[in-house]
């Protein structure tokens, strides 16, 4: 958000951040309304947030700082939070099947591009704070093009994010009520996060913190579970460990080279990676707080990761699992634990839900972010009674087509939706190292500080941006994956026409 001279208010907030909507009305704090604000006092005429551009008199009454509330803790709960989701708790035992108990080394392997992608954006992060999206980095280290691709791509990603959690929470909810149509379950759940959109939802920020608490615990609650199996505290009428492995074909069953088979859905799980560093200009000291909550975060996941689907793989066999229900639920549930099971499920339900609506918030803010920054229509900008509606009814009608096409296709849905979304997020992670190195190379003085999951920089940047190349290439040689890849090409030449024959156009313009 930036203050100009006429006192004109521009509404930018990038991907990652979850704002509800609120109106402004004579008595109401400003910075409240508008968190990261540079200006703060009290609003003298009623107006509306959700118009991108607040235009109109005002009476503010001094300069001031963004409230800033986050320390390492808030800050990595906020950092799990926006990565833990239907990804991980549904994705992982699609993977496992394809995969077999080596899955752990694939999770690993995915963590350590994760570590450079977190490391290169938290350095740019620190060193050079923005108040609006990462996108802002991009667009001033490798050009508009790249800026205006890298928005639309997040944009289409979050889209595709939407559509695979409603998905997900249709199959933890057949659970319970088997009889119900996947297809119903999915479209009532993004019919009530249109909904929740369209009226607002305060606290979602507490709410989304909450839940990576909820989620962590049953995850760590489901790997004490396993290791009471396992260590023969709790009876198993099953073989588990290390015998039920080397029963099942060992650590390899399909071979060593299908560890980067699931490589594409194991990134998905790490996708929300990005909402720790931008949550700078929220946090207490950020060139301490960031760096550390950054590594926390990093750490944690991808070890919390690694050790439940472990877990997994020594409480079942990796090709009990099925596509349709969580892996955790299926294990759970092998070991008449029907109890457990249903909480987790509940819990995991829950959890999704909220990553849903903190994503639709997120991809809605990105439409606006894009069309304030002339990368697209200019009626996005607009709302009317407080909401975005041009962009709010833009995302719901995309978000609701994208999933009765997915149910139309003769394909595994879950898969497809994950896989389109992913093929988005490797470009997304591309840029950001690619964005890091020019950043390393051009900008970056002496005694700024890189932080050290960004280890071996610039060099381990280029390492990890190769593989990210070579693993979209060889995911597109997997038949499971080739549609996916196909809409991915398709929309990426949809984003090329739009920015050559309409966006640069107008910039040449505009001058």
């Amino acid at each position: 958000m930036t203050q100009h001279e006429d006192r004109t208010c521009i509404l930018d907030e990038g991907f990652g951040h979850t704002l509800p909507w609120r109106r402004i009305t004579r008595g109401t704090l400003f910075d409240e309304a508008c968190p990261g604000a540079h200006w703060e006092g009290w609003c003298s005429v009623g107006s509306k947030v959700g118009h991108p551009r607040y235009k109109g008199k005002s009476s503010f009454k001094k300069r001031t700082k963004p409230r800033r509330t986050l320390g390492v803790i808030g800050l990595t709960g906020l950092g799990i939070g926006g990565i833990i989701g239907a990804g991980f708790f549904l994705g992982s035992g699609i993977i496992i099947r394809q995969v077999g108990p080596g899955i752990v080394f694939t999770y690993l392997l995915a963590g350590v591009i994760l570590a450079q992608v977190m490391g290169s954006i938290t350095s740019m992060a620190i060193n050079v704070p923005v108040r609006s999206s990462y996108q802002e980095y991009i667009e001033n280290y490798l050009g508009n093009f790249a800026g205006f691709f890298l928005g639309w791509a997040v944009f289409i990603s979050g889209v595709l994010s939407i559509g695979s959690e409603a998905v997900a929470m249709a199959v933890y909810s057949k659970t319970w009520f088997s009889s119900i149509p996947l297809g119903i379950y999915a479209l009532v759940y993004v019919l009530i996060i249109i909904a929740l959109n369209l009226f607002g939802v305060a606290n979602l920020g507490k709410t989304e913190a909450g839940m990576s608490v909820i989620k962590t615990a049953v995850l760590l609650a489901f790997i004490v579970t396993t290791g009471l199996i396992v260590s023969h505290f709790l009876f198993s009428p099953h073989p588990t460990g290390w015998k039920l492995i080397q029963s099942n074909g060992g650590i390899f069953p399909k071979g060593v080279g299908a560890l980067f088979k699931g490589m594409l859905i194991v990134i998905y799980s790490y996708a929300g990676v990005t909402t720790v560093a931008m949550a700078t200009s929220r946090t207490r000291d950020p060139k301490d707080t960031v760096p550390e909550a950054a590594f926390i975060t990093t750490v944690g996941v991808v070890g919390l990761y690694a050790i439940s689907v472990a877990s997994l793989v020594l409480l079942v066999r990796y090709n009990y699992l099925s596509p349709h229900q969580s892996p955790f639920v299926t294990a759970l549930n092998f070991y008449h634990m029907t109890w457990f099971s249903w909480i987790f499920n509940g819990v995991i339900l829950i959890a999704s839900f909220s990553v849903m609506a903190g994503t639709f918030y997120a991809t809605e803010w990105m439409l606006i972010s894009m069309a304030l920054r002339k990368g697209a229509p200019p009626w996005f900008r607009h709302s009317g009674k407080g909401r975005p509606f041009p962009a709010l009814i833009a995302t719901a009608v995309l978000v609701l087509m994208t999933l009765v096409l997915a149910f139309l296709l003769p394909r595994t849905v879950y898969t497809d939706l994950t896989a389109a979304s992913s093929y988005f997020s490797f470009i997304n992670w591309l840029l950001i190292l690619l964005a890091f190195i020019a950043w390393h190379k051009r900008v970056r003085k002496p005694g700024q500080v890189v932080s050290r999951l960004a280890f071996g920089a610039p060099y381990g940047a280029w390492i990890m941006a190769a593989a990210i190349v070579v693993l979209g290439i060889y995911s597109a040689t997997i038949h499971k994956f080739q549609l996916a890849f196909f809409v991915f090409l398709v929309l990426s030449l949809v984003i090329l026409a739009f920015w050559l024959f309409f966006v640069r156009r107008n910039l040449r313009t505009t001058g």
